[in-house]
């Protein structure tokens, strides 16, 4: 597996998305027609935005590094009994991609995995920031909600990605939150699960800022555009400095700088913490 490549969101209100993503996170508006779609980098698209109700991630894709992956990943789905579909010719043209199958996780989202994810005709210009951390990691993180742990713990490690370490807090009167972290590529993490309150499979989505002030300058961006953020913090186990912001549609986006990478001689961590510093609730 090589990255996060993209995701498809059901936004009740495509319109105020499309702003958000645009005019605070500064990604840009892709040439397309039909369903609306982001740019951050070279990539014809990372986020699409689909008009449903469901306010919730709808897909997620991974992109392989070629047709010999996907036919290893069919072997392996097919060893562990995990039911896959092909994807049609008219699907691949969607999501602008040569070859890809999908399957459904353990609480039902479609996980796609594609090869050659298009490029786009022109280059991407940033016009608010200095640019997103994006190439061979992906465009970011996702951190989905799930009924058990452990289950989708094994279910993601069989489809390729491998665990960089937990996170186990206090949750509510006598509660604990374990979360998971797993990455696919040097990135830290490409995918967070744990059952997260909320009611909806998506709880964040992250991008990473190659300048640290592009954090700074978006927290105020989005301040002084009225939307609702928690304040400036950092993580123990990615070290991401970072804040979150609220989107149209109810989950969240976590904006944020200087990530740590897997490295070959990584061990696998618990920490008790969410956060080393900041990250305060949005009031």
């Amino acid at each position: 597996m090589q990255q996060l490549a993209y995701c498809g969101l059901g936004v009740s209100d495509v319109e105020a998305w499309s702003r958000f993503g645009v005019e605070a996170l500064g990604l840009g508006l892709s040439d397309e027609t039909g369903v609306r779609h982001l740019r951050m980098d070279d990539r014809s698209w990372r986020f699409a935005l689909h008009e449903a109700p469901e306010n919730d991630i709808l897909y997620a894709g991974f992109e392989l590094g070629g047709a010999g992956q996907i036919s290893a990943l069919r072997g392996r789905l097919d060893a562990a009994g995990i039911p896959w579909t092909q994807m049609e010719e008219a699907e691949c043209t969607d999501r602008r991609v040569e070859e890809g199958l999908w399957l459904r996780d353990p609480d039902g989202l479609r996980i796609e995995f594609v090869r050659d994810h298009a490029r786009a005709p022109k280059p991407f210009q940033p016009e608010l920031t200095n640019g997103f951390v994006t190439g061979l990691q992906g465009f970011g993180h996702i951190v989905l909600s799930i009924r058990n742990l452990e289950r989708g713990l094994r279910f993601y490690e069989t489809l390729g990605l491998a665990l960089s370490d937990f996170i186990t807090v206090a949750a509510g009167p006598g509660g604990m939150l374990r979360i998971a972290f797993l990455h696919c590529n040097e990135r830290h993490h490409s995918l967070a699960i744990a059952p997260l309150p909320g009611g909806k499979r998506l709880n964040h989505l992250m991008i990473e800022l190659l300048e640290v002030d592009d954090v700074l300058r978006g927290y105020q961006r989005c301040c002084s555009m009225g939307y609702r953020t928690g304040g400036i913090g950092r993580h123990p186990n990615d070290l991401m400095l970072s804040f979150y912001v609220t989107t149209p549609a109810g989950f969240d986006v976590e904006y944020g700088w200087g990530g740590r990478s897997i490295t070959e001689d990584w061990s696998v961590a618990e920490y008790d913490k969410i956060s080393l510093w900041g990250h305060e609730s949005a009031g």
